[in-house]
């Protein structure tokens, strides 16, 4: 039988293989998505309001969600308004998604007041944080509700950024926390593709002898898209940025994992002196990529992605984080056991950036030691 050519076969002739292995498991709900997703479109591209006169710094790399920052690298622009759609994994429904930056540049749907008299809690993270869903519905809004609700008034400060690295949080931390002196600083590090960004040249970042270097915006991509199509992972594809380029990288070059782990080491290390130096504690919270909440609903996958997946690439990078925080005696929140045990497809959008479901889950696992770090803060 001859197969289907081109990228549309490629996916037609994945469909059913992916369907017919998560209905075997008893994932009917997932093949119904499958299905769904390959006729409809369940998400849009972000479209950009900007209040003009808030932002004064240039586009980075021409995009109108981020501006250039001289430390960090880039940073969100403030004073925007991002407008798109989004779906859970399940249920299946197009949502009206609309996130606001304040003009102090945090994801908050009001603006700060001159004086912040009451704690402040800051946030820092990657897309994740930053969130695809409603600003009312981004775990840092539901904390702050929460708090407030139980007699602590708290200014939650989300910073999260798309496309920062483990390291480049401890620079945005550099301007945010001498600013805004912060009670708790939350760092967020998403484990499906945090480590991997130690490597990319084109940003601030750490070499192998853990010297601080500017970005090359000419440097060559560590991974770039090929890889994806080499990988065929048909309906799944966007979770090539979310875990499985990460993934793929170290399974074909475990000789750089020393390094990257002497990097992360160094960025925690880094990120507990700066936040104790300005009297914060630091909360750490290790946020799972898709793929380790659901390793059984990828068995259809085959070739190179079926190697790492057998290999627990992913599940070895996640200990040897955890590991790097427990060995230092470091408050840290693993999110993988509470994901696992809700086992919902809606925990994740179909981006497989993590959505309204687990938004609230994170949120719910952080409140108890936000409120006893706050105690012991005041």
């Amino acid at each position: 039988m001859p197969s289907p050519s081109g990228a549309a076969g490629r996916r037609a002739a994945l469909l059913p293989r992916v369907a017919l292995a998560l209905v075997a498991t008893g994932i009917a709900a997932a093949a119904a998505w499958i299905a769904w997703r390959a006729t409809r479109p369940l998400m849009s591209a972000a479209v950009v309001e900007v209040d003009a006169g808030v932002e004064t710094a240039p586009a980075w790399e021409d995009s109108q969600i981020y501006v250039v920052d001289p430390v960090a690298g880039h940073r969100p622009r403030r004073g925007a308004v991002i407008r798109l759609k989004m779906s859970a994994l399940e249920p299946l429904a197009a949502q009206d998604v609309v996130k606001r930056r304040c003009a102090a540049g945090f994801l908050r749907d009001d603006d700060l007041p001159s004086e912040l008299t009451d704690p402040r809690v800051l946030f820092l993270g990657d897309s994740h944080l930053d969130g695809v869903v409603s600003t009312a519905d981004n775990l840092t809004s539901i904390l702050e509700r929460d708090l407030r609700e139980v007699g602590q008034p708290v200014w939650m400060l989300n910073a999260g950024c798309g496309l920062y690295s483990l390291w480049q949080y401890v620079l945005r931390a550099r301007t945010l926390v001498p600013r805004y002196r912060p009670a708790v600083v939350v760092v967020v590090v998403f484990l499906g593709n945090d480590l991997l960004e130690l490597e990319d040249p084109r940003r601030p970042h750490l070499d192998d002898a853990l010297r601080e270097v500017p970005g090359d915006p000419q440097a060559k991509r560590v991974v770039d898209a090929g890889a994806m199509k080499e990988l065929d992972l048909g309906p799944f594809e966007q979770l090539f940025w979310q875990g499985f380029q990460q993934a793929d990288w170290f399974w074909h070059h475990p000789e750089r994992w020393p390094a990257i782990r002497a990097k992360a080491a160094h960025a925690i290390d880094a990120m507990q002196a700066l936040a104790g130096a300005h009297g914060a504690r630091v909360q750490w919270v290790l946020l799972p990529s898709a793929d380790l909440v659901f390793p059984e609903r990828l068995a259809g996958l085959q070739g190179r992605a079926r190697e790492f997946l057998d290999a627990g690439v992913q599940q070895q990078i996640h200990d040897d984080v955890l590991a790097l925080l427990n060995e230092r005696g470091l408050q840290v929140v693993d999110l993988l056991p509470a994901f696992r045990a809700d086992g919902s497809l809606g925990l994740y959008a179909i981006d497989f950036h993590v959505f309204e479901r687990g938004h609230r889950l994170i949120a719910s696992e952080l409140l108890p030691r936000l409120r006893t770090a706050l105690d012991s803060a005041r």
